[in-house]
């Protein structure tokens, strides 16, 4: 089990994190970002089970910026508050967070940045503008916004055939960038969370496969 602990941004701003380690040696570290529903018990639980794995895992609270301790329900009503969140931040500042947590983790070894749908779409734009060694996007909801921001590291991409928020020509150009190794599944939107309407087991763990064998290649 992890503990939530403070960390400070480059701009001196404080935020709480989700921080679990593995019993021994890490074998690399991972930043893993939040849906639009905040560091709730499914990221918390996330984390645990990637530090299972071997990993030092930090999950930023990015939502702090707007609103301390934002835990949103999985409905519409929760899921617009987040969006009221994520635009009141911006994209930029999140960046800040998400740079702390890595160069916290950064002494430990290589480091991936970890994001499912909102989070996703900051792993992108992370993995285009920070230092990590490998990324994984899993329903980037709004990639089309940032598509052109190329990332400079290895990068995993899981997209719903069925999403309407990433059709098949923003997949395709996503897919033909250097470096990114992208898999579609006869799924919807978020389709590896449980809580979701769009939840599909097979292919959780499907993804869930490709992902661990991406951050051992990429990670050690």
């Amino acid at each position: 089990m992890g503990a939530i602990r403070q960390m400070s941004a480059a701009d001196g701003h404080r935020f709480s994190i989700y921080r679990a380690d593995p019993v021994g040696a890490p074998r690399g570290g991972v930043v893993l970002l939040q849906e639009i529903y905040g560091v709730n018990t499914h990221l918390r639980g996330l984390a645990d089970l990637l530090a299972d794995e071997g990993y030092a895992v930090i999950v930023p609270a990015l939502f702090d910026r707007a609103e301390k301790g934002a835990e949103l329900d999985y409905s519409a009503a929760g899921a617009e508050h987040g969006c009221r969140l994520r635009d009141a931040i911006g994209w930029d500042a999140p960046l800040l967070d998400i740079e702390a947590a890595r160069a916290a983790l950064a002494p430990l070894g290589k480091v991936a940045v970890v994001g499912e749908s909102y989070g996703a779409t900051l792993a992108w734009r992370a993995a285009s503008k920070l230092p990590f060694a490998a990324a994984v996007c899993g329903s980037p909801g709004n990639l089309a916004e940032f598509l052109a921001e190329t990332p400079n590291c290895p990068v995993l991409a899981h997209f719903g055939a069925e999403d309407a928020k990433t059709p098949p020509p923003l997949r395709a150009s996503a897919a033909s960038l250097p470096g990114v190794a992208a898999f579609d599944y006869a799924a919807g939107h978020a389709f590896t969370c449980p809580h979701r309407p769009g939840f599909d087991a097979a292919a959780t763990r499907q993804a869930e496969v490709r992902t661990l064998e991406f951050l051992v290649r990429e990670l050690g």
